[in-house]
């Protein structure tokens, strides 16, 4: 069963085109003809339906999309127990102001710097040895193509799936950079993770989540600071022995202003070139 989903799994949830590379060679292979029976997501603690909690955590994520931060993300893909893929990345984004930049690398194979600004969003980027100069979208076409991974990696997006969460309850105090934080758990939904999503992406969601028997099994952490504001997202999926995907937005310096130079001579663009 999970030798003839495996592929599937892999590359539907990620819905990546890392899988075309570094991969077993079955990268193409469907569900075995016949195969009926659903996945299995490995054991996740469920948390308990808590109204004070899933108010908390969306006072938090509130709090931080009136402000500016240093972000900083990090998307892990990977099959059985270990990452095959990390993106990572790290920018500045004034989430008052919509304003933004963030610059993300697949190890040293490619990257990308893009800036939200004006209603667009500017890329240029390196793979190959070749480098791609700026251009421009609309930021409203920026449309989600991977699951678990913003469309142009921008952190509003994040912090807008987190805050569609339900079913938080608080796990604990923690430390995060010397400082006490408070961490809450939720079950991220359907609507969450097909957020602003491509039609072809969506097809691909919906008929995954047919296979988990209704519910795609992606649990959303986020942590909160003294001050009440999201500091850290984490959205984790985990089918043991098949896959996991994990991207964690961490955020820093709140409040602190940041500086967003907009791209000169930049060309307009389809939303291909955002990857």
């Amino acid at each position: 069963m999970r030798r003839a989903l495996s592929s599937f799994v892999v590359c539907g949830v990620l819905l990546t085109t890392g899988c075309a590379t570094g991969g077993s060679g079955d990268a193409g292979a469907g569900p075995a003809p016949g195969v009926t029976t659903r996945a299995t997501p490995a054991a996740t603690p469920t948390p308990t339906p808590g109204v004070a909690a899933s108010q908390a955590v969306r006072d938090a994520l509130a709090a931080t999309g009136r402000t500016s931060a240093r972000t900083a993300v990090r998307t892990e893909l990977g099959r059985g127990s270990g990452p095959a893929y990390v993106l990572s990345g790290a920018g500045v984004h004034d989430f008052a102001g919509d304003r933004g930049s963030v610059s993300v690398g697949l190890a040293d194979a490619v990257r990308f710097d893009e800036v939200f600004a004006d209603g667009r969003v500017y890329v240029r980027g390196e793979a190959g040895g070749e480098s791609v100069p700026w251009s421009y979208v609309d930021r409203a076409d920026a449309k989600a193509r991977h699951m678990l991974r913003a469309p142009a990696n921008d952190p509003e997006y994040t912090l807008r799936q987190a805050s569609m969460g339900e079913r938080f309850q608080r796990i604990g105090e923690e430390k995060l950079g010397g400082a006490a934080v408070t961490r809450y758990r939720g079950l991220l939904p359907h609507k969450a993770l097909t957020l602003e999503m491509g039609e072809e992406t969506r097809v691909k969601a919906d008929t995954l989540r047919t296979y988990f028997g209704g519910r795609i099994p992606v649990t959303v952490d986020v942590w909160v600071d003294g001050r009440e504001r999201a500091v850290r997202v984490r959205l984790s999926m985990t089918v043991k022995d098949v896959m996991s995907a994990v991207t964690t937005l961490t955020l820093t310096e709140l409040g602190r202003p940041v500086k967003v130079v907009v791209p000169a001579g930049a060309t307009a663009s389809d939303a291909s070139v955002l990857g």
